[in-house]
């Protein structure tokens, strides 16, 4: 008996003794920034994925020990960023601020030989950003149904920031869901001048960013949230499903961090816990709730997933709708 007892001490000590070393091992392997971080944003200042960067950027730096440089590289449906990212260095100093958008969605309405989204390292999913149906102020509509009827009676028409964008990928949801077999899609350069278009009764609709559509509140006029619960941002306009639509798709769209191909794990380890230690700030979440977004912490290896499973999803929506991709050189 006592020799069986002194085997489990000896085990344990030599356990315990080996948890020691590779903790100290990672210690002295942990990577560390060594020069300023630049955080490539695919669309323009002001704008949702812009915004949520700077946020979370802001917080990590001071964490990190070096500025995050957040740069804005607008174009080609937000995939000019993700070229970049490709070719940028894997040593942790080069980031994107990534979305739905880019990985999941633009892939299934353009072939783009430049653009090879796969390559890209999933680091954290930093918010979830609902969208909200608005039309323009004067369009004799009151209610998401009066919307629905009124669209399959005549061709109405809305803008986005782009072909192959979220604000058209949400907008053809809710054609699936209500039955609308038809609307003129009108694609601008960026979201700001897509919600000018709404404000100015150049179009009758927007799907955008729950966010835009409450600082443009003044002049549009909120249907309905395309949300699992209704946005602080917007307390009064209903969900989709309390409208009486049902999307069985996605409800909301990502916006997370990737690094480039290649990039070493010990890196993407660091990074990710910098994104969590951010968003566990009371100040950072309560502020990315007021936008009307949602504060969500997904890591890499579920990053990956949520990545698969939104792209199997939009090629079978694309399909069904019988998206034609456009080839691009």
């Amino acid at each position: 008996m006592r020799r069986v007892q002194r085997r489990v001490v000896l085990q344990t000590a030599v356990s315990l003794a080996a948890v020691a070393t590779l903790g100290g091992a990672y210690a002295q392997g942990k990577w560390s920034a060594k020069k300023p971080i630049q955080l490539l944003v695919p669309g323009q200042a002001g704008g949702m994925s812009d915004i949520l960067a700077r946020l979370v950027s802001t917080a990590m730096g001071t964490s990190l020990g070096q500025n995050i440089v957040v740069e804005n590289r607008p174009g080609a449906s937000g995939t000019l960023a993700s070229v970049l990212l490709t070719k940028s260095a894997p040593d942790g100093h080069y980031l994107l601020t990534a979305s739905s958008d880019t990985h999941t969605v633009y892939p299934h309405f353009f072939n783009n030989q430049n653009f090879q989204p796969n390559g890209h390292v999933p680091v954290a999913i930093i918010s979830y950003v609902p969208f909200a149906l608005a039309v323009r102020k004067d369009l004799d509509v009151t209610k998401l149904s009066d919307f629905i009827a009124l669209a399959k009676s005549k061709q109405l028409s809305y803008s986005t920031w782009g072909v192959g964008t979220t604000g058209q990928a949400a907008m053809m949801l809710l054609m699936k869901a209500a039955g609308i077999k038809d609307m003129l899609h009108v694609p601008f350069t960026g979201s700001a001048p897509a919600i000018q278009a709404l404000m100015a009764g150049q179009v009758d609709a927007m799907m955008g960013a729950i966010p835009l559509i409450a600082a443009a509140r003044a002049n549009v006029k909120p249907l309905a949230v395309m949300s699992r619960t209704r946005s602080a941002a917007l307390p009064d306009v209903p969900t989709l499903e309390e409208s009486g639509l049902v999307v069985n798709e996605t409800k909301e769209f990502w916006v997370g961090i990737m690094a480039p191909p290649g990039t070493p794990a010990d890196i993407v380890t660091t990074v990710a816990g910098e994104i969590k230690k951010a968003l566990d700030q009371p100040s950072v979440k309560s502020r990315i709730r007021e936008l009307g977004a949602i504060p969500e912490y997904v890591g890499p290896e579920d990053f990956r997933a949520v990545i698969r499973k939104e792209y199997d999803q939009w090629q079978k929506i694309t399909r069904d709708a019988g998206v034609a991709r456009q080839d691009v050189k």
